[in-house]
């Protein structure tokens, strides 16, 4: 009954357009694109799941977007200049819709609605963002406390001295690097009614994100960009060049205790397709596999006692099993104690409809930045092919 409801309205708006169009009725053609907009943003919220915060900031962000999109700063200010969309409830400079401060530069601050829910969409696909500890910060980078030493008790005699002991204290500096992406669209989208240009948007970031990102955390060098987990934790040689039930009890057991109450399996899909044939014989008899995944709905599979996150930068073996010399088969550990990521605060927009204006292309530029950093080396493990 509610789609017969959604469809009369359409078919009523698209009726009035026509109309307005050919009377050239510029006020009434604006109350009927308001309408389509009331009506776009109500059918999307319809087929989400409910958000913690309101909608009103969605609405009007999305707004926003399409704005800045087709015609930049100057268009969301003439648009939407007395709108104030804050987190407090209280208007205030900070929390405008719109950071005057860099308008000079053409640019749109994404405000915390819209930049979460593309953070959000990155940590649900990219397996160390799941189990890494995940700071914000607003600086240049992040310092992580670390204690390099451990005071050591000592066993006395009666009137006999202690002696002086102290543990020592550092800091791991995390800088955080800027991550960019590019969506561009054609005049011919922007005029299709049924583009969703705000969805192309974030998807499109997200994607991009998605694969810098889950690169850089595994082997990123630091130039730049993070710096991985491959090359920079403790390292256990498999003496092969295939993964073995042998080898990947030697890999849990190099970590300790305290490490594997909360670690995890990080490896590549393939990979993870030789462990599951691994299987455990006796006298010439398969007895079971080493890996039983589980079925009960909402409980992951484990190995050997920890959940298995699927990582496709690590190593990939053939089809028949073989990794390349040095390769990471897989790693294993603490990841939230072991390696932490800073994420700045703030995404950017920047819109360029110059650079392929005579494509009638435009391209927008979405910014933020990122670190990422072993800090604890013990903590993670990694088994390497030879």
């Amino acid at each position: 009954m509610a789609d017969v409801k959604v469809i009369e309205s359409v078919r009523t708006l698209v009726d009035g357009m026509k109309s307005a169009i050919m009377t050239d009725n510029k006020e009434a053609f604006k109350k009927i694109n308001d309408r389509f907009d009331v009506l776009e943003f109500e059918a999307k919220r319809a087929g989400r799941p409910a958000k913690e915060s309101t909608g009103h900031e969605t609405k009007d962000f999305l707004k926003a977007v399409r704005l800045f999109s087709k015609g930049g700063m100057a268009a969301v200010q003439a648009e939407m200049k007395d709108a104030k969309v804050t987190r407090s409830g209280k208007e205030g400079k900070s929390d405008n819709l719109v950071r005057f401060d860099v308008s000079a530069a053409g640019a749109l601050l994404m405000p915390a609605e819209m930049s979460n829910d593309i953070n959000k969409q990155i940590v649900e696909i990219s397996p160390v963002m799941q189990v890494a500890k995940v700071v914000t910060t607003s600086a240049p980078s992040f310092k992580q406390a670390r204690r390099d030493s451990s005071l050591t008790a000592t066993w006395l005699d009666e009137d006999v001295a202690g002696s002086k002991t102290k543990d020592s204290f550092g800091f791991t500096d995390i800088p955080v690097h800027k991550l960019s992406a590019r969506v561009a669209w054609t005049i011919e989208q922007e005029q299709d009614a049924a583009y969703d240009l705000e969805a192309e948007i974030t998807n499109s970031i997200r994607e991009q994100f998605d694969k810098t990102l889950g690169a850089a955390f595994i082997s990123g060098n630091g130039v730049g960009k993070p710096t991985g987990l491959v090359g920079n934790v403790t390292d256990v040689t498999a003496g092969a060049s295939t993964i073995s039930a042998d080898k990947l009890i030697e890999l849990q057991y190099s970590v300790k205790s305290f490490y594997r109450a909360n670690a995890s399996w990080m490896m590549s899909r393939q990979t993870i397709r030789e462990v599951r044939q691994l299987a455990i014989a006796a006298g010439g008899s398969t007895l079971s596999y080493l890996w039983e995944p589980n079925f009960k709905a909402g409980e992951p599979s484990l190995l050997l006692g920890s959940p298995v996150f699927e990582a496709q930068d690590l190593a990939q073996p053939s089809t028949a099993g073989a990794f390349a010399t040095g390769d990471a088969m897989a790693l294993y550990g603490d990841f939230n104690y072991g390696y932490v990521i800073p994420r700045h605060t703030d995404f950017y927009l920047l819109r360029d409809p110059y650079s392929e204006g005579s494509s009638f292309v435009t391209n927008i530029y979405a910014m933020s930045r990122f670190g990422g950093a072993v800090v604890r080396s013990e903590a993670i493990a990694q088994l390497t092919s030879t």
